[in-house]
């Protein structure tokens, strides 16, 4: 988790001018500084490396905004949290976690919920890296289970820069940051989709979340630069294209990598290098962010509480990205924070007219629950009716899905497919080399199954809402 709330493009003036709200930004720690994590028995205390400390400074924020809002003008019992990538994972937590539930009132979740495969760690995998943290900076982590007090004091010495630039040897691929909030029992007590699928409300819990059109390019240029060009289209070729899913999806099996880049091929146009580009986008794009973003909608929807969906799709007159990034990662941010009502600025009318429409939407939702007016159409999202609200300055109206075939693919067959080949797997072992021990015998293989879940964390722009 890495990144910072204080960047002019989160300077939230003209959304406190143009609504009636009041708008806070906290800070917390993060990268090592927030999520160090060792188990129990590897800590001198248990509060030493616990990890998940960047979201108790969260909690910690949120309960003194509940606490002392009304002394400027706000409402306790009507705060929203909203954040986008890193920030809306932590939101979607907030409104799950046993610490902060029943906190805040609404959240809104930009591009980013905990159940995407870069927005939490095991308590396995964040060990593993608080480990080679500890050898990289020279404190030998073989001394944890003898001498646990002696390590941590010889972290405490090294410089904060150090660790800063350190921590990065654990980066291991594509949104593959080397820190994230961690299964750690208590924060967070069990897996994101088995807490989201057993949550208990005490109240009425709206949310908004949406996904951007291309949330994919900026990623795939960021991890394959020797492949793509800022500037310009790239002509991928398509044994090129093979690669790139085999290393993104390394952890996968030899099946399910087979699968996705049957799911992304187009077969009448097998060697289009513009279009084998814009796939790798796509596989991006969707697994990481949009299908898991539709299944959370869908399941917090399951309980009855209302969802509304939006999907920006405006890519601004001004963007200094190449047209074939499309509309990125993180582009809807500056209209969110209304940098378009600002006349100094170089934006269109209509670009203007978008923004304004966009703070709008989420000082209602703050206020209202419900982000438009009665006489605008923005039907709630559930498994049955998937609707989003398109947020575009040329055009509007509702659309359905999104991506809902390809998101098929990721939410609905591949892990059959996962369950499917591991059966297989077993089997094989039991009758080539099992000794007749048979499926019960076999040891499964950890490439059947997804083992590791890392975060990436691009901008953990964490914020609240809370009407007056």
């Amino acid at each position: 988790m890495s990144g910072t709330s204080t960047l002019d493009v989160y300077n939230a003036d003209m959304v406190a001018a143009t609504s009636d709200v009041i708008v806070a930004s906290m800070q917390y720690r993060v990268g090592a500084f927030g999520f160090l994590f060792l188990p129990p028995g590897a800590r001198p205390d248990a509060e030493d490396a616990a990890g998940n400390m960047g979201l108790w400074d969260q909690a910690l924020a949120i309960r003194w905004i509940k606490d002392n809002i009304a002394a400027f003008g706000g409402d306790p019992e009507l705060i929203t949290l909203f954040g986008e990538s890193a920030g809306a994972g932590s939101v979607s937590l907030h409104l799950l976690s046993p610490i902060t539930r029943g906190l805040a009132r609404r959240g809104i979740l930009q591009s980013g919920t905990l159940n995407a495969p870069w927005s939490y760690m095991t308590g396995e995998k964040a060990a593993e890296v608080a480990r080679k943290l500890i050898d990289d900076v020279g404190c030998n982590a073989t001394k944890l289970p003898d001498a646990p007090l002696k390590v941590m004091s010889c972290m405490r010495q090294v410089e904060a820069k150090t660790l800063s630039t350190m921590q990065w040897n654990s980066y291991w691929g594509i949104l593959g940051f080397p820190s994230a909030p961690t299964v750690d029992g208590v924060f967070l007590p069990k897996d994101p989709l088995e807490l989201l699928r057993d949550a208990e409300f005490d109240q009425d819990t709206e949310i908004m979340i949406g996904s951007n059109q291309d949330e994919g390019t900026y990623f795939i240029l960021y991890d394959f630069m020797e492949s793509f060009d800022k500037d310009g289209p790239s002509f991928l070729a398509r044994d090129k294209f093979i690669e790139i899913v085999n290393t993104i999806f390394k952890n996968m099996n030899r099946l399910e990598r087979e699968a996705i880049i049957f799911q992304y091929t187009d077969w009448e146009n097998m060697s289009d290098g513009y279009l084998n580009q814009k796939m790798i986008g796509e596989v991006v794009g969707d697994y990481f962010f949009i299908c898991p973003t539709n299944k959370f909608a869908n399941m917090f929807a399951d309980h009855g509480m209302s969802v509304y969906y939006y999907y920006f799709t405006q890519r601004t007159s001004t963007n200094l990205w190449a047209d074939w990034m499309g509309v990125i990662h993180g582009s809807e941010i500056e209209y969110v924070f209304g940098l378009p009502l600002n006349m100094s600025l170089q934006y269109n009318a209509r670009e203007r007219d978008l923004s304004l429409r966009i703070t709008q939407a989420y000082a209602r939702f703050a206020l209202t629950g419900k982000p438009v007016m009665d006489d605008v159409y923005w039907p709630t999202y559930s498994r049955e009716k998937q609707e989003y609200f398109i947020f575009n300055a040329e055009t509007s109206g509702v659309g359905k899905g999104p991506r809902a075939k390809a998101c098929a693919f990721w939410n609905d067959f591949l892990p059959r497919l996962r369950n499917t080949s591991g059966q297989w797997m077993a089997v094989g072992a039991g009758r080539e080399g099992g000794g007749g021990r048979g499926v019960q015998g076999c040891r499964p293989n950890c490439a059947s199954r997804c083992c590791t879940r890392v975060s990436c964390l691009r901008s953990p722009l964490q914020e609240v809402l809370t009407s007056t």
